[in-house]
């Protein structure tokens, strides 16, 4: 599961990406970490306003719902919704026909088990600009509007610095993100989106073990380190 992400974009950078403005543009704040495990507020594009940079909840929570998004999240973690549930009946499966938006950020993190120690690892585009996941959202009752990464399968980059999972964000190209936000499609042109893989050349290294402690965030935690017999880390991919 991805519970931590990294968007470290200036403003203008966002808007140029996704050329669109954002909604509240004061608000906006660069995160060297994101920690979904917080009530965190993440930039997205929504179908509902697709013309709009707007701010959402990362955690997606159920359409009515009224308590507080901790108390939701200890029962269901939401952060994450794979791409292998999205079509059972689970209440988030809805938003996948109707309620698609894209996550703009600059990295993610992964993690790396050897004898006994979990090491992380960060990645990025190897040009170090943003790029956006697929996600889906929910708007609630008082206008508030939450969100979820969606999940596939890992490919080939990623198992080799994450084994002890078996999934990664949805990464959408730029020519499929205007695709992703379109009314009216049908499940099988979604399908053929979310199983289109990206073409960025993406880059991945270890980072400081301090990463997993509780509230630790500091401008050059992203820096490479390295371990002994640990991978120092891939470039994959070639961008067109």
């Amino acid at each position: 599961m991805y519970y931590k992400l990294s968007n470290t974009a200036s403003k203008k950078a966002l808007e140029e990406l996704l050329n669109r403005s954002f909604k509240y543009p004061h608000i906006y704040e660069k995160k060297v970490l994101i920690n979904g495990f917080e009530e965190e507020c993440i930039p997205i594009v929504s179908m509902k306003e697709d013309n709009l940079i707007t701010p959402a909840i990362w955690g997606i929570l159920p359409d009515g719902y009224e308590e507080e998004w901790r108390v939701f999240q200890n029962i269901c973690n939401t952060l994450n919704a794979p791409l292998e549930t999205m079509e059972s009946n689970l209440w988030y499966a809805k938003s996948l026909l109707s309620k698609r938006c894209l996550i703009p950020v600059t990295g993610f993190f992964t993690s790396y088990l050897s004898d006994g120690i979990v090491y992380p690892f960060y990645f990025s585009r190897a040009t170090g600009l943003p790029f956006c996941l697929a996600g889906i959202y929910t708007v609630l009752e008082d206008g508030f509007v939450t969100c979820s990464v969606i999940t596939c399968s890992a490919d080939d980059s990623i198992r080799k610095v994450h084994n002890i999972g078996q999934n990664m964000p949805v990464i959408l190209n730029g020519h499929l993100q205007s695709a992703w936000l379109q009314e009216g499609i049908e499940m099988s042109e979604i399908k053929e989106i979310l199983d289109t893989p990206h073409t960025y050349q993406i880059k991945s290294h270890p980072i400081a073990k301090e990463f997993y402690k509780n509230n630790i965030s500091y401008d050059s935690m992203l820096e490479s380190v390295f371990y002994d017999n640990i991978p120092n880390g891939f470039f994959s991919g070639q961008e067109r």
